[in-house]
């Protein structure tokens, strides 16, 4: 039937509109789902099953205190303040005038001009653009001069987006609604953004110390579960699988992966086998801060990831030398980690493609030689396989105990939600960590990830004096018998 468009007033034009985009939409998919295999089409079916927990995260929203809110911005501001003049003090001793971190125009003038410092370049959409981005300014922090006012310039900066997630609009009613995609990415995890309403921001990016301005509503409780060694596991499962290696698995089984890690690559320490006694040996310092178990957990993540010495070095702050000799330890202990990147270098050049253990297919289109696509081909399925065993313990937690909690938030590998105080907190506990309790089998051994379920009254970690309300590690045998404080209670 032919319309005649001059018939049509403006709201209804709207309403064609929109119809017609629909029409486009459901044509292609009739193209596209006929390509589908089992795999895919169960992962589709899985995702638009998200849509119903999803939606009802974004219009339930976040609670936010107004107290701590104001008392934070007051405090970044302070700190970004005191930052920005110990800024100009030195941009004034070197070119005689301020120096603004946010300007990539004045930092190139500053640092490539006056400083005379290398260029830095990089390639942005096909065309090479000179950089004053972290990765640049970390590279030219190298240079002894540069270096107090390189970190000034990036804490400056992490201070300013820190302070834009608390000055970000919230709603008329005092929650923070944000925008979730159940395939906004490539790995399948969830992305987020502000709303449709243009307030709220990305939860998913919230820092921890920022997190206690997120409470949970009057007469309600906060309850969330994180998944323990998540994507470790889902690295040691890889390595079984495809080699028979269950070393890193077996490992993350041990208890503390990370003191375990320490062990192997440090056997010279005077190891007791005593749990405690050797935690506090691998809590001994390393390197200037860093203890042997935070460099067995930074370093052995990175590595995992296909990290070389040198970038690790950088972001780690310590020598390269220290790095190799680091991973040449950790790849000695695991061997199945260097053999699984191997393995799929060799997918790229054969197929380009990937399988999940849960059936999610992707394609790289991206030069199967280039290091940048074989990293993000390493790091898909650890992080994808995290994302949809944790997705698909929100839709259970959802669908079976929707009449006793109120989901409030994702974060990749964690979920949180809020249930009335009235209740056996314990009992809510095990059967959520019963929900998300996915395993997997293969030849006679099992994929395990545990959750860590924490309860409190805002989304921050509990602290005695800072953060009484904050959430608290649940003890089944020791019940949480804190009371929430409000108001003078808690500034007293």
């Amino acid at each position: 039937m032919k319309i005649d468009s001059s018939q049509i007033n403006s709201d209804a034009g709207r309403q064609v509109y929109n119809t017609l985009d629909c029409c486009l939409t459901h044509e292609i998919f009739g193209k596209i789902s006929k390509q589908l295999d089992d795999n895919s089409r169960l992962i589709y079916n899985f995702e638009r099953a998200l849509q119903a927990p999803v939606l009802e995260m974004m219009e339930r929203g976040f609670r936010v205190d107004q107290y701590e809110r104001q008392k934070g911005i007051a405090s970044l501001r302070e700190q970004a303040s005191h930052l920005q003049f110990w800024l100009d003090s030195m941009a004034q001793a070197i070119w005689g005038a301020p120096l603004n971190a946010q300007s990539p125009k004045q930092l190139a003038a500053f640092f490539y001009g006056t400083m005379r410092l290398p260029e830095q370049w990089k390639y942005e959409k096909g065309s090479r653009k000179l950089s004053t981005d972290r990765e640049a300014l970390e590279k030219l922090a190298v240079y002894f001069y540069a270096r107090p006012i390189v970190d000034t310039i990036l804490e400056i900066r992490n201070v300013k987006k820190r302070l834009s997630v608390l000055e970000t609009e919230i709603d008329f009613d005092g929650r923070m609604r944000t925008s979730y995609n159940i395939a906004g990415t490539e790995t399948g995890r969830w992305s987020s953004s502000e709303n449709a309403f243009g307030t709220g921001t990305n939860l998913q990016n919230v820092t921890p110390e920022l997190r206690k301005i997120f409470v949970s509503d009057p007469g309600f409780k906060l309850l969330g579960i994180d998944l323990e060694q998540a994507e470790s596991r889902e690295v040691g499962w890889q390595c079984g699988v495809l080699f028979g290696d269950w070393s890193y698995l077996d490992a993350a089984y041990g208890g503390d992966l990370h003191t375990l890690a320490c062990k192997l690559i440090w056997p010279q320490l005077g190891w007791t086998g005593e749990k405690k006694a050797d935690r506090t040996i691998a809590d001994r310092i390393f390197y200037r801060g860093f203890s042997y178990r935070d460099m067995a957990k930074r370093g052995g993540h990175g590595s995992n990831y296909l990290g070389t010495p040198f970038t690790m070095a950088r972001h780690l702050k310590v020598p390269t030398k220290l790095m190799e000799t680091f991973q040449s330890a950790y790849f000695t202990a695991f061997p199945g980690i260097p053999r699984w990147h191997r393995w799929t270098a060799q997918q790229l050049q054969q197929s380009r493609l990937l399988v999940t253990p849960f059936g999610r297919r992707r394609h790289f289109f991206g030069r199967p030689n280039d290091d940048a696509t074989l990293r993000e081909a390493i790091a898909f399925v650890p992080q994808s396989s995290t994302g949809d065993r944790m997705n698909l313990g929100l839709w259970r937690i959802w669908k079976y105990m929707r009449d006793r909690v109120q989901l409030i938030a994702q974060v990749h590998d964690a979920v949180y939600f809020q249930f009335p105080e009235h209740l056996d907190e314990n009992e809510i506990a095990r059967e959520a960590l019963a929900l998300i309790d996915i395993r997997l089998q293969h030849n006679g051994h099992e994929l395990i990830v545990p959750g860590e379920a924490k309860s409190g009254w805002n989304w921050g970690n509990y602290d005695a004096e800072k953060n009484p309300n904050g959430l608290k590690k649940i003890s089944i045998s020791t019940p949480d018998i804190r009371q929430r404080l409000d108001g003078l209670a808690r500034i007293l």
